[in-house]
């Protein structure tokens, strides 16, 4: 089989996807407008099995539609005024672009990569990688993103303000450990909200704090352009605000296709998180559960243009809660297009 795709399927689209817990804009909307929904963090697609001397790139971009029933921490534009804590929130449906990118160096001489991207709601990011003959490459990643949250998200009846969100991160990567094909990550954000009105009232509920991922994963070489990976990760969330503070667990499994000039990826993620203490505002401890569904599908070289490709994304996702105030769905559908050299 040709292949048209210089890297695997999932690398090529998944540039600049992480999370940060559950507080920023809204975690079930944008993130799925990568591949899949990992809480695993990309240092440069080229890393691990493929190597590229000189510059390399990928640039997409493109746009799509989101259609949502939101939980009450989500910020769009038309959900300003939540009705009560026990109630469902309003369906909404906005337009988004879908635009991001990475560009970088191979240096061949001594195994160094350096890159840079950034893209739709995800964090810029800058990566140095290090091949280390059998021992697999290791790279050091800093990030930086900004998002939105609701000053006071729990106020009713009334429109809420928003205020921006700033974190700054660092991560380590370590991909083909020993040549065995897994890979094992970690990455620690610190998270600083700018006008946390809600924490001011109660400061049980205080949002400033550090997010810390660790995570493993492993593929499986299904055959001729066929790859099979898992993975799981552990998430520690420590917040000023003891009910804002707990852990999650997750678990993601991938499949990625090449036939011919077409490529197809399918995700699905189960994260789980659970929080330290009884919710001050709701009188309850605070469980969630939110599962994704993703596909993309990928057309290389379009009407015999070199180095260029078509893609198509439809992701969804439904987040769980022993507290309605939390729960909520996302479906978004989006097209563009990219070129990759």
């Amino acid at each position: 089989m040709t292949s048209y795709h210089t890297d695997k399927p999932s690398d090529s689209f998944s540039i600049s996807c992480s999370i940060s817990a559950s507080f920023s804009k809204p975690s079930a909307l944008l993130m799925i407008c990568t591949l899949f929904i990992t809480l695993n963090f990309p240092f440069t697609s080229h890393a691990g099995s493929t190597w590229r001397n000189g510059w390399f790139g990928d640039i997409r971009i493109g746009g799509g539609r989101v259609y949502s029933q939101p939980s009450g921490l989500e910020v769009f534009d038309d959900t300003e005024k939540h009705e009560g804590l026990g109630d469902e929130g309003s369906e909404v449906s906005e337009g988004i672009p879908l635009v991001g990118g990475e560009i970088g160096y191979g240096f061949q001489s001594t195994g160094t990569v350096v890159s840079f991207g950034c893209g739709t709601e995800a964090p810029w990011q800058v990566a140095i990688g290090q091949r280390m003959a059998d021992w697999g490459l290791v790279s050091l990643c800093a990030f930086y993103a900004e998002s939105e949250v609701w000053e006071n998200p729990y106020r009713i009846g009334v429109d809420r303000d928003e205020t921006d969100v700033h974190s700054l991160g660092y991560g380590v990567d370590w991909d083909n450990v020993l040549n065995t094909g897994i890979r094992i990550f970690t990455k620690r954000m610190e998270i600083e909200v700018d006008h946390d009105r809600i924490g001011d009232i109660v400061p049980d509920l205080r949002r400033d704090g550090i997010d810390t991922i660790l995570g493993i994963r492993y593929p499986w070489n299904l055959g001729p352009g066929a790859v099979l990976s898992g993975g799981i990760s552990y998430i520690l969330i420590d917040r000023e605000g003891v009910a804002n503070s707990g852990r999650g667990y997750a678990a993601e499994l991938n499949h990625m296709l090449e036939w011919g000039r077409l490529s197809f990826a399918t995700g699905f993620e189960l994260v789980a998180r659970e929080f330290d203490e009884v919710h001050p505002m709701l009188n309850k401890k605070r469980e969630e559960a939110a599962f994704t569904l993703s596909e993309t599908v990928s057309f290389a070289e379009p009407f015999g243009i070199d180095n260029s490709y078509l893609f198509g994304i439809a992701a969804y996702t439904k987040t769980v809660a022993d507290i309605m105030f939390f729960e909520g769905d996302t479906f978004i559908l989006g097209a563009g297009v990219g070129c990759r050299f």
